[in-house]
Formats: C-alpha cells, structure tokens, sequence
C-alpha cells in the first residue's frame, strides 16, 4: 500500500497543499489536473528526487525519503518514467530495456527483454540505436525500461504523449492488461482523459496543488462535483441557474448552482427547450459537434449524426431526470 499523509511541499511559493493518497498493489491511479497543478511535483516526491516539506510517504510501511536522505532517488521496487525518457542515445533499443538487468543471467535477461518488445512492439527495433527513432518509440522503449526489473510502483507522467493515436490505444490496453495482472502498482499523470478512462481504479483530479475530487472515472463524469472538475474530461455545457429553470420551472436550483450538460446528453424538442441557432457543425469523425448560440448569446454544445444548416433554428433539452441527478453531486 502506498500512503500519502499531509503532504505540503513549496519552491518560493507552496505548490503542494494537505494531499492524502492510498494505492493498493496492482491498482491504477490517474492523476488528472491542468498544468501546474501539482501532478509531476507530487510523483517527484513519491519518487524521491523532491523531499516534502512537511507529511510522510510510505511504501508498505516503508518511508520513501527525499535527497536529503538518498544520494540516488528511487527504490529497488519503485521506477520512474519522466517525460524526458532518460534514454541512451548510442546504444540499441534491447541494450536500452536491459540495462538494469543482470548480464550474469543472461538467458533471464534475454527473455525479459524479448518480453517487453513485444509489450510495446518494437521486436522489429531490438538493434536499432535509440537516436534513430521517433520521440513515439522512444517514448515506448522508455516505458519498457521502467517494467524490466518488476517493480511493485510504477510512476508514469504523460507517458503517451508522443504517440500516435491508433497505437496509443493498443498499447494503453496491453500496458494496463500487464500491469494488472502482474500486481504492479501504478500512478498515471496526464490530462488527456482518453489515457485512463476505462483503466484506471481512481481518478484523482488536482488543481492549484490541492486535490478537489477523487473518485472512479464513471462516477467522476456522470456527477461531477464542480465544473472544474467536469472540464477536465472535455468540452462541456454549462447552465446557469435561469436557463436551467427557463427548461424546467420546478428545479430546486440554488443560487450560484450550474447544471453540466454532456454534448451527447442533448436532444431536439419540436417547440420546448433552449431555443438556439447553429454557428457551425464540426466533423470529428464518428458524427458532428454542432456549436450553437442561445437567444441569450450563450455558446453550447451537441453531438450529431448528422451537420446542420448554418443559422438554423432549433430547440434542445435536456431530461429533467438529468439535471435533478446534476444538482445532488454539484457543491454551491
């Protein structure tokens, strides 16, 4: 079990404010949050290479200490992955994933080396020297190199950022497969919500250096707590407390409440609803995210099958159901 325990850590200005976290053995952790908000300067000092100024972190009651105590950060069982790869330039892709392995066993190393290539698919590259690859493979062998000698903690930031879409969801899903099942403890830093929704066992979302939310990734979208907590998983509605009674008079809506509205979550109304005009139908793919102006000038917006006519007039709503459910998960 990791243990976070009032965690306070500054530069010239504090960064890192009252942070409390627990992670199982083999469970996944997202740490989510918008630049600077504490997400590497808190795996900094779970790995070691910071020391908090005030609060204890353990290991399995083992205390993780900062420089101060370590002339080298790290422990056997802990690896670090940062977004600067740490990477042999000179030497080959299998050299690379090896280098902490023991040349005395060679056919264990051997065989764990071949182990991860095929992990993040680079058996092809085993001799290729790590300068000539893309920033993308040399993001996967870095990913390699942090699993070769099985750690029990894995601290991962941004660790899919230079790869390209149509591997980056392969490699999440074997990565988090293996992870798993070999009971490797892991926290994921990245504000791309597509890194670790569907993976991860909790998502701790971060703002200013403080943790504002913690929950699973489905509860944290379906009842977000605040808005800046649901702006986190993408592009969002809005709904202030008089559009919000504009759709339905009888909502318990307080005074400085707002009501989030996922594009998906909207519908046409033949004549009730939110009347809008549409700005523009955007292609993203699988349908359009149609951008409209209500009658009162607020931006919102939909997801379609289907692009509408610029200027087009049309009514939206959203179930009453919803944004009952919305009101009991929002703070004021």
């Amino acid at each position: 079990m990791l243990v976070l325990e009032n965690i306070h850590f500054k530069y010239k200005e504090p960064l890192l404010h009252n942070i409390h976290l627990r992670l199982a053995p083999g469970k996944l952790m997202a740490l989510t949050g918008a630049s600077g908000s504490g997400k590497s300067t808190l795996l900094k000092l779970i790995y070691g290479s910071l020391a908090p100024e005030k609060g204890q972190i353990h290991w399995k009651k083992e205390a993780l200490l900062g420089p101060e105590y370590n002339l080298l950060p790290g422990a056997p069982f802990l690896r670090y992955l940062a977004q600067d790869f740490d990477l042999m330039p000179f030497t080959s892709v299998a050299e690379n994933i090896s280098q902490h392995l023991s040349v005395f066993e060679p056919e264990h190393l051997e065989k764990r080396t071949a182990e991860l290539l095929e992990l993040i698919d680079m058996k092809a590259f085993a001799n290729t020297q790590v300068k000539n690859l893309s920033g993308g493979q040399q993001q996967r062998v870095a990913l390699a190199k942090v699993l070769a000698k099985a750690p029990e903690l894995i601290l991962l930031d941004e660790p899919f950022s230079h790869i390209d879409p149509p591997l980056k969801l392969l490699l999440r899903t074997k990565l988090f497969h293996y992870l798993e099942q070999h009971k490797i403890a892991c926290i994921l830093a990245s504000h791309h919500p597509e890194d670790y929704m569907g993976h991860a066992h909790e998502v701790v979302c971060m703002e200013g250096g403080k943790i504002i939310a913690s929950g699973t990734p489905e509860s944290l979208y379906q009842n977000p707590p605040n808005t800046k907590v649901a702006q986190l998983f993408g592009i969002l509605n809005i709904l202030d407390k008089a559009t919000a009674l504009s759709l339905y008079p009888s909502l318990k809506i307080k005074e400085g409440q707002e009501i989030i509205v996922w594009p998906h979550e909207w519908s046409f109304s033949a004549q009730t609803g939110i009347k809008v005009s549409v700005e523009k139908s955007l292609f993203i793919g699988n349908g359009y995210l149609i951008v409209f102006k209500s009658s009162e000038g607020q931006r919102l917006y939909m997801h379609s099958k289907t692009a509408l006519l610029e200027n087009e007039n049309k009514c939206i709503q959203v179930s009453l159901e919803r944004c009952e459910q919305r009101l009991k998960s929002l703070a004021v």
